[in-house]
């Protein structure tokens, strides 16, 4: 059997040259693998084949199986593994009375004798469940499932087909995993093979429903109102970062000149990003469906591209990173029939372009500035939803003021009064049942993001008719463990609900980022309470390896901890004796987030400026940052210590991680070289201030050659090319104007 197999196209500085030498010592020659029969049924459902076609690969990668497939039992002593159910594979019908009561998502591996023959089935309660069942077994069998990629045992265990009792049933029925969202960190930076590869990693990990988060600047939509033709056709704000020349790490980009999504490339007018945008969005959608998942895709209604401005008098520009969409201003009451036809027209842009999209989920301002007429929204709102007579509006505000969250105080007052505008507007709009109609009388389904938590008490009741809802406390998920009380306000059980789970905050940044024993004790709550599921957020997903697989296990078994989701996943793929160095690794990266978290939300947050305001601000070194440097410096040790104690199939993970936190460290060495050249340099030291920023550039320099040794996404590149134009290059000119001096 090969060493590593199919783990992703690493790229390793130096050591992976090493290791493939290894790699052709210790591979023997390939041997007769056994002989597999698959039984499905030529009229079985599409997703039933495709977990037939994947079985078959996974057989013949780990094993070197010899594998058939038949509609029924074959005439030989080969092993038989049959797919489906009684209502979709004929072999089974025999089973019918004595299938076991399984949910649309309840799935088993069993066996047992037919006709003589033993069997082992393979099947579901619907022909997506079948599919899951297909991936349970390869993971039964030792194969897990990393969002890189599969890692196969090198020597698995001996392949059988008795001994099968196992059923799952979840416990988070809605398993959601957002994708595109901003910033060239993360998934908006990924062409389309990028996306359906992780799709498929996805599928394997029993995640359910794919949620496309969108921007009205984005290139994905074109829509026309009063007059006027969207133009806008942006991606991460309009940003562009250059990786020619200078350019640290520059080996990772393969001589482009900029870092783009590839999709894109060339690409200049708006009519041809759309459709490069439309084929995007249109191929993520199809490559979900063909493995099971629903799609939903997310859009804010009540911002729109500021080229609109004209048709919407009074309109008030909205500022995030830069100006680039309007919203309503205060001379829009929320029945405003202008305000109501532009969001309508936007609305069916979308469902127009993409109609196979299942779910549209609506998200209100994260900074609402519509806040004018909020006393008489919450009258309206109160009278159409009756809400009760203790639900007053200055109790409302009280409880948003006094609230622990990040939005609280003035913040958490101006939240809740744009949020009961944009509520009673949602209300009105949706009434409209064309608003939302798909192809063949279908609707699309509706959930509601952000409904401001000092109206939780009230969900079921605000929302409009039928509407879901994914709720969002604070930015990060221990940050959200310690407001959990405010999940207990929400009627789960009344309107089916779901919450957002921060793996990675991009506030938190570019660095390494471990939240899993927070996310314990939220799933917890979530199944205590009757929440139908989770969403996930997140940029970076290479170090999330670990998150994603407890939240898919955990799902399914509730008894789950993340210790023992880290032990069952490291084990098959590094060894027993890797255990121990990786947890301790993640327990130093949990500590370092946890630091990041209490004392600077916004410390690498990948904007211009991220660098270079820790040069221009502070007379000292922040003492938690050596706190936060030595915490990477021990993970990093134990991602080696792992490494070395490694399978040869699990080093690939191990070295990624060992780098990754390579980068961590250094980048910490440079801010805190930088941190000491700006007080130099105010402290008139110009051979200290020069000396630092030598410093500054050289550790930085070290840290995007760490992380370009093993870059294998476009979001390993987006940090690398960020990091360029943030702070590499701003570095070295400020080490020349300090030499110069």
């Amino acid at each position: 059997m090969s060493g590593i197999r199919s783990w992703g196209s690493t790229r390793i500085a130096g050591t992976l040259a090493a290791l493939a030498s290894l790699i052709l010592l210790v591979t023997p020659a390939l041997g007769a693998g056994p002989r597999v029969t698959l039984v499905v049924s030529p009229q079985a459902p599409g997703l039933e084949r495709t977990a037939a076609s994947e079985l078959a690969d996974l057989l013949q990668r780990m094993y070197q199986a010899e594998v058939t497939t038949a509609g029924g039992l074959p005439g030989n002593d080969s092993a038989v593994i049959a797919l489906g159910s009684p209502a979709t594979n004929p072999v089974l019908k025999p089973l019918a009375q004595d299938w076991p009561a399984l949910s649309d998502q309840g799935h088993l591996l069993r066996s047992v004798k037919l006709g003589g023959t033993p069997v082992l089935i393979v099947g579901g309660g619907s022909p997506v469940a079948t599919l899951w069942a297909a991936y349970e077994l390869g993971h039964q069998l030792g194969a897990r499932y990393l969002l890189q990629g599969d890692v196969l045992p090198d020597e698995p265990a001996a392949f059988h087909v008795d001994g099968f009792n196992q059923t799952w049933e979840p416990s988070l029925k809605l398993r959601t995993w957002r994708t595109v969202n901003d910033f060239p960190i993360g998934p908006e930076s990924w062409g389309l093979a990028e996306q359906q590869k992780f799709i498929r990693q996805l599928a394997k990990l029993k995640y359910n429903r794919l949620l496309i988060a969108t921007y009205a600047w984005q290139p994905f939509v074109h829509f026309e109102f009063g007059g006027v033709k969207k133009q806008s056709s942006l991606l991460w704000f309009g940003y562009q970062y250059r990786v020619d020349g200078d350019t640290a790490g520059r080996g990772a980009f393969k001589g482009a000149r900029f870092f783009e999504n590839p999709e894109f490339v060339g690409k200049t007018g708006y009519d041809e990003r759309f459709q490069a945008g439309k084929g995007l969005i249109g191929g993520i959608i199809d490559s979900a469906h063909s493995l099971g998942m629903t799609v939903g895709l997310a859009l804010s209604p009540l911002e729109f591209p500021k080229e609109f401005a004209e048709t919407l008098p009074g309109a008030q520009s909205v500022h995030q990173l830069e100006t680039l969409t309007i919203g309503p201003g205060p001379q829009q009451k929320p029945g405003d029939q202008t305000l109501l036809g532009l969001a309508k027209a936007q609305i069916r842009g979308w469902l127009e372009t993409y109609p196979k999209l299942d779910a549209l989920y609506l998200t209100l301002p994260e900074f609402p500035g519509w806040a004018t007429h909020h006393a008489e929204a919450f009258r309206r709102l109160a009278e159409r939803s009756k809400l009760p007579a203790n639900v007053t509006l200055d109790g409302l505000i009280a409880a948003a003021r006094d609230r622990k969250t990040l939005a609280s105080g003035e913040r958490g007052m101006a939240a809740l009064q744009g949020n009961l505008t944009a509520l009673d507007f949602l209300q009105t709009l949706l009434a409209d049942e064309t608003t939302l109609a798909l192809p063949q009388g279908k609707r699309a389904e509706v959930v509601v993001i952000d409904v401001d938590p000092a109206l939780f008490p009230v969900l079921d009741k605000v929302l409009p008719k039928g509407a879901r809802s994914l709720n969002f406390v604070d930015y990060t998920a221990r940050r959200t463990v310690a407001s959990r009380a405010l999940l207990q306000q929400i009627p789960a059980k009344a309107v089916p609900s779901s919450l957002i789970l921060t793996l990675a905050d991009d506030n938190v940044g570019v660095l390494p980022q471990s939240s899993v024993d927070a996310l314990g004790e939220l799933t917890g709550d979530l199944r205590a309470q009757g929440f139908e599921g989770f969403s996930t957020r997140y940029w970076m997903p290479g170090d999330l390896e670990l998150s994603a697989y407890f939240l898919s296990r955990s799902s399914f078994d509730a008894k789950v901890t993340a210790r023992q989701a880290l032990a069952d996943l490291v084990t098959p793929i590094c060894g027993a004796g890797a255990v121990d160095p990786v947890q301790k690794m993640v327990d130093h990266i949990e500590a370092a987030t946890a630091l990041v978290e209490q004392n600077d939300i916004g410390f690498t947050f990948p904007i211009p400026g991220v660098v270079l305001k820790h040069y221009e601000s502070g007379d000292a070194v922040p003492e938690w940052w050596g706190k936060v440097s030595t915490e990477y410096l021990n993970a990093m040790n134990e991602a080696y210590r792992a490494n070395q104690r490694s399978k040869l199939e699990g080093r690939a993970l191990t070295l990624y991680m060992a780098r990754r936190l390579d980068f961590a460290f250094n980048y910490m060495n440079s801010i805190t070289a930088l941190k000491k050249a700006g007080i130099a340099k105010r402290g008139g030291d110009k051979a200290e201030h020069a000396m630092q920023m030598q410093g500054a550039v050289d550790a930085m320099l070290d840290a995007l050659n760490a992380q370009a040794a093993v870059a294998r996404s476009n979001s390993d590149r987006g940090v690398i090319a960020v990091l360029n134009e943030y702070g590499y290059r701003p570095l070295l000119r400020e080490l020349e104007a300090a030499e110069s001096e």
